[in-house]
């Protein structure tokens, strides 16, 4: 009766398992479940022994069926946890190779003590002591193992290791297991593919023993415990728990090796590579060696200076930004930042060159380490190196919780040449372990140095060595809580790594959207006819504003007023010549490219921002493509206008703003390219609200034209308005009455 108990047991255990059972309580309900059929079988051998018998007979024939079928019990009797058919082989391939490397990780660290304390605890007298034994095995390893990371690596990879250990031990173990139950449960399904006809019937003897069991326990509950029977069979979703499984482990190990790649050093973005020239010159030519470097001493004298009226400007910019007297919105302030900024990264980027070309010991000099030379370029690096870390520290002090402006910083700019990511190179810079341990040598060096009184004496050099001490509370600063800083930044970079598919996705739907046209009208796209197109361009000149209108699109519904779209008519080379737009030094890179034609032949001649992003277009197509238009003329002089068409050049080649966001200047959208333009050189109304952010739709300008209509100065004049007759299928030249009356129109076509 014994052994019957415990194949019934086997063969139910499945259905036990099906409920959810946790694999920590699998040993314990295993042995329960094994005692409790024990018990249910002793009773009905006493009171219904032909159920016994017929409970055998049918176990026998399932076993019978199973052995000529060749499947192994463990694709029947224990849960695989996979996904049905080929998809399960897919999960298998997923889970392993996702969770490969933790597992691997947990095998080098927890490998060794668990096979000693497996070898120690299968020892008799050692069975009492079985938990002593654990805990002091893997104490003792893994505070060596912590000791020699400590002694041979950083205190970040120290803290790493200690977070780790146990957490990939136990997932080391845990990994193994599945592993063996996934290739038990693989091979037998792959097999079973090719003999379908015996797969199904050994299933249906398993359902039909099941079921008898089923039907005994719930007898058993009410003759035997005075119970009510269970309900129906409950089956987990074992496709659920599969995807869960592998979703788990994918995001564990996706979220390792973020961490991983984020918490790696950054090399300091400017700092150049390769040997120093100065000692080889110093070898060559020590005399103009000497003169390089009073040169370069005097240099980041002279960069100390601007940096420290630099770090007022910034300060005094930062109170008028508090108390309203600036804004992001307005162009002015945005050329002040930039400005700001391009001088400090040139700074910088001089001041990292001369810590490059002085850091190093000139080792094939003849003289000893006392040289005056030696000791002069060793100052004057040192200087350059506290300077820039000084002013770092300062930036990262002062906007490390002001995202708006760390964003700000780490925006591209086209216009002013600034690359991308500053701010967040500053603080990578501060967290470099390689970086800072240079830094605590240099300044014990330093130090002692000046304890001995063997820094180098006279101009400029005692001027140095007091610059580089009023750095000292700056360089302890970074200096300290590196830890700390590193994992705030390391967890940024996640952060941002993980919002990076979003951003590429958004580009992707809004583009989709934006090209979604309810109504299309072949053999042409819009109503504006070709006779209409040239008519209108005899009108224009460089600097019109385009206000433009296309039916039946999607996009229109999601942008406020009847007019989504606005640009910015360039006019021909010629025309730009003659205003002397080309020899503007914002201007001249982009002329060649205006002199180019589309793929149809068409002369560039309009400047706009789209979803490509801030490119030419020709007037056919812009104007051409569209169903409405209405052209506006900004009243300035020729030098108001050059200055505005050259800046509006310097935004050529940025990524159109899909965000919408009129604070930053790396990307556009076609509104804020004649914001950009004309700001400060033109009167444009404040912006309004639009979905909870400052931003100025096309019609704006619009109702800047019409606000200006009785007014004795108007600062915009009307050239042209093509509106849309929909029903006749054209356009028609309309008045400035008509062009007022636009600004009240629903944004839907079929509402007009």
């Amino acid at each position: 009766m014994a052994d019957l108990a415990k194949r019934i047991t086997e063969v139910y255990w499945l259905r036990v398992r099906d409920t959810g059972l946790g694999q920590a309580q699998t040993k314990t309900a295993r042995i329960e479940l094994e005692t409790s059929v024990a018990k249910c079988l002793d009773h009905f051998e006493s009171t219904a022994p032909e159920e016994v018998a017929r409970l055998e007979r049918t176990l026998e024939s399932y076993d019978r069926l199973r052995a000529a079928a060749g499947i192994e019990r463990s694709l029947l009797e224990e849960p695989s946890r996979l996904l049905p058919g080929v998809l399960g082989h897919v999960q298998a391939v997923a889970e392993a190779a996702l969770g490969a490397l933790p597992a691997l990780f947990g095998l080098l660290t927890s490998g060794i003590p668990y096979l000693v304390t497996r070898v120690v605890v299968r020892r008799p007298d050692m069975n009492s002591r079985r938990t002593l034994v654990r805990v002091v095995t893997f104490t003792a390893f893994y505070s060596g193992l912590v000791g020699l990371v400590a002694w041979r690596f950083s205190g970040q990879a120290t803290l790493l290791l200690e977070v780790l250990l146990i957490p990939t031990g136990v997932f080391a173990r845990g990994y193994a297991q599945r592993m063996r139950t996934i290739v038990a449960h693989l091979g037998n399904r792959t097999a079973s593919w090719f003999k379908l006809g015996a797969v199904a019937s050994v299933r249906e003897a398993q359902s039909e023993l099941v079921g008898s069991l089923d039907v005994l326990r719930n007898r058993y509950r009410a003759e035997a415990l005075g119970l009510t029977p269970l309900p129906a069979h409950y089956r987990r979703r074992t496709t659920r728990a599969a995807l869960a499984r592998v979703t788990v482990i994918a995001a564990l190990t996706a979220g390792a090796v973020l961490f991983i790649n984020a918490y790696a050093d950054r090399p300091v973005q400017g700092l150049p590579l390769g040997p120093s020239p100065w000692q080889a010159t110093r070898r060559s030519d020590p005399a103009a060696a000497e003169r390089e470097l009073l040169r370069d001493a005097r240099g980041v004298l002279l960069a100390a200076q601007q940096l420290d009226r630099m770090e007022a400007e910034v300060s005094a910019m930062i109170a008028d930004f508090s108390r309203g007297e600036r804004s992001l919105l307005t162009q002015a302030d945005h050329d002040g930042i930039r400005a700001l900024l391009l001088a400090y990264l040139d700074l910088r980027s001089a001041l990292l060159k001369t810590v490059w070309l002085y850091r190093g010991d000139n080792t094939e000099a003849p003289v000893a380490t006392d040289d005056p030379l030696e000791g002069r370029a060793f100052l004057t690096a040192y200087t350059a190196a506290v300077l820039l870390i000084e002013k770092a520290w300062w930036l990262y002090e002062t906007f490390r919780d002001d995202p708006t402006t760390r964003a700000q910083l780490d925006r591209a700019d086209l216009a002013w040449g600034i690359p991308p990511g500053t701010f967040s190179n500053l603080a990578a810079s501060l967290t470099n372990q390689s970086v800072m341990a240079e830094l605590r040598v240099a300044l014990r060096r330093f130090e002692s140095r000046q304890a001995a009184g063997t820094l180098p004496a006279g101009a400029p050099w005692g001027e140095l060595a007091t610059r580089a001490r009023l750095s000292r509370p700056a360089v302890m600063g970074s200096l300290d809580g590196i830890g700390s800083r590193r994992l705030d930044r390391t967890f940024r970079e996640m952060v941002r790594q993980l919002g990076d598919p979003a951003a590429e996705i958004t580009p992707v739907v809004s583009m989709a959207v934006s090209r979604f046209r309810f109504k299309e009208r072949p053999p042409h796209r819009g109503l504006i006819s070709p006779e209409q197109l040239e008519d209108l361009r005899a009108e224009l000149k460089p600097g019109d504003i385009l206000i433009e209108r296309r039916n039946w699109y999607i996009s229109n519904s999601l942008l406020p007023g009847f007019w989504p779209h606005a640009a910015l008519y360039m006019g021909s080379y010629e025309e730009l010549r003659q205003l002397g737009v080309d020899t503007d030094p914002r201007a001249a890179p982009h002329m060649l490219e205006l002199q180019g034609q589309n793929e149809l032949g068409d002369d560039f001649a309009v400047l706009e921002a789209i979803g490509e992003g801030v490119i030419f277009t020709s007037f056919e197509q812009s104007v051409g493509e569209a169903d409405a238009v209405a052209v506006l003329r900004p009243r300035l002089s020729e030098e108001a206008l050059r200055d505005a068409l050259s800046r509006a050049l310097t935004h050529r080649g940025k990524e159109y703003d899909f965000d919408f966001d009129f604070e930053t200047t790396d990307r556009l959208v076609c509104t804020e390219l004649i914001f950009r333009a004309y700001d400060g050189i033109l009167e444009i109304p404040e912006m309004r609200l639009i979905m909870g952010k400052p931003r100025i739709a096309a019609s704006d300008y619009v109702r800047m034209w019409a606000e200006g209509l009785g007014s004795d100065t108007p600062q915009l004049e009307l050239v042209g308005f093509l509106d849309f007759d929909e029903r006749n299928g054209v356009a028609v030249e309309a008045d400035a009455e008509t062009l007022v009356e636009t600004l009240e129109r629903s944004r839907f076509t079929f509402a007009n």
